[in-house]
């Protein structure tokens, strides 16, 4: 018998009905697990709605401050960016400002310097007057001098001697160098102010000579120095030359920017005429001198002792004291030459010199 067979037969053989009671018997014999409640050791409380939506809400916040952050920069930027372009369009007319400002300036100085010489032409017109003036003065001296000087020869032709006479012919003497150095300012004055109009019109630049002054320059005549009695009187620029000058012209091709360099000097009565125009007479512890560096000739007081110890030695040798040069008189001649007093050593080595070369009395 196989196993097939066998299990045929077992299925065939009759059930045996089960035992009374055996549901219940095996109901009680099963013993289930008892369900057991376990609680939490800390019970979950109800959380409030703030705090559950409190991330949600912080993020909302720091978002929108950063849109507002944003929001403000843009702001600021379109703001400065404004600025800029205003700036910007300032910056482009700063170039017409400034030239307005440099013209400006320009007229400012032109203006000052326009004034200046209506001053000094107020101040001529007015030396003009004093010399007109004193003209008919000096005729009616030359008259009176020439009437004394007739009776000084009757006197002297009798014998006699009259000491009022003498006095009254130094007095007129005395009033006859005033006036010629009142002239002799006067045409300083018209030279010093037609160089400034001349270096107007020439980039603040003075001529080199006299010739290119004619226009500015009323007249030659101005050029000599009244007490020049050596130099003639050139009546007109054609018959103009070197000996109807008796100035000497210090700073040509100057400027005005150094008011104190001398321009034009007399060198018979000592006095310069400045860059600014201005005229002054020299003092006896005054010279000029030129400046190595820029070549200009300026005033300096000179050291008295020298002054005194030349005065002395003009005395010795007969030289006229101070260093101005008397009008010529054919009846009395120096004794000495300066020159030569000064080359073998009769007059002081330092003592100021009168030619044109590095300083003057």
């Amino acid at each position: 018998m196989n196993d097939e067979r066998i299990e045929q037969l077992l299925r065939k053989a009759p059930r045996s009905p089960a035992p009374a009671g055996l549901l219940e018997q095996l109901r009680t014999d099963i013993a289930l697990p008892r369900r057991i409640e376990t609680r939490p050791v800390h019970p979950v409380k109800a959380m409030p709605w703030f705090r559950r939506w409190f991330p949600a809400i912080s993020f909302a916040i720091v978002f929108l401050a950063c849109i507002v952050a944003i929001a403000v920069q843009t702001n600021q930027i379109a703001g400065l960016k404004h600025e800029n372009a205003t700036l910007q369009t300032l910056a482009q007319n700063f170039d017409p400002l400034r030239r307005d400002n440099s013209e400006y300036q320009r007229l400012k100085s032109e203006h000052e310097q326009l004034e200046r010489l209506r001053r000094d032409y107020a101040e001529l017109q007015q030396l003009r007057q004093e010399v007109a003036q004193l003209r008919p003065q000096i005729q009616e001296m030359e008259k009176l001098r020439a009437e004394n000087q007739q009776l000084l020869a009757a006197n002297r032709q009798r014998g006699q001697t009259d000491d009022f006479f003498a006095r009254n012919d130094n007095a007129l003497e005395n009033a006859r160098a005033k006036a010629e150095s009142a002239a002799c300012i006067n045409n300083l004055k018209q030279i010093g102010l037609a160089a400034r109009i001349w270096a107007n019109d020439n980039n603040d630049v003075f001529p080199s000579n006299w010739l290119m002054m004619t226009n500015e320059l009323s007249t030659p005549k101005i050029l000599a120095c009244p007490s020049d009695k050596g130099r003639s009187r050139a009546i007109d620029w054609r018959q103009f030359s070197a000996g109807n000058v008796s100035y000497e012209f210090l700073n040509p091709n100057g400027t005005d920017a150094q008011p104190d360099v001398v321009l034009a000097r007399c060198p018979i009565h000592n006095h310069v005429c400045l860059s600014d125009g201005s005229v002054q007479q020299l003092r006896n512890n005054q010279r000029i001198v030129q400046n190595a560096n820029d070549k200009n000739y300026y005033i300096i007081d000179s050291p008295q002792p020298a002054l005194e110890a030349e005065a002395s030695a003009r005395q010795r040798t007969g030289l006229p004291p101070g260093g101005a040069q008397p009008p010529p008189n054919p009846g009395v001649q120096p004794k000495l030459n300066e020159d030569l007093l000064r080359r073998y050593g009769l007059m002081p080595t330092n003592a100021p010199h009168r030619a044109i070369t590095n300083s003057y009395e």
